[in-house]
């Protein structure tokens, strides 16, 4: 994993220069010049973090999908 350098200058709520989504976030400058100044969403801020280190995004867990009941076929009663 290599090393991000980055300052974060204030935190609060703004509209993100990512997303232009109203929201908390941070204000944040990254060393190598991608961002500078500009305020993110935390999930932006995460997001571009984690394209930076090549780590996958993160997934939210599946849902089980509901099994339905057995049901009987036909009546049941002998001929």
């Amino acid at each position: 994993m290599s090393a991000i350098k980055c300052s974060i200058t204030s935190t609060g709520t703004g509209t993100c220069a990512l997303s232009g989504k109203e929201g908390d976030g941070l204000t944040v400058s990254f060393d190598d010049g991608t961002v500078a100044n500009q305020f993110l969403s935390w999930k932006a801020f995460q997001q571009l973090l984690r394209m930076k280190v090549g780590a996958p995004a993160a997934k939210p867990e599946p849902k089980p999908t509901p099994v339905p009941a057995a049901a009987l076929v036909g009546n049941g009663a002998p001929k």
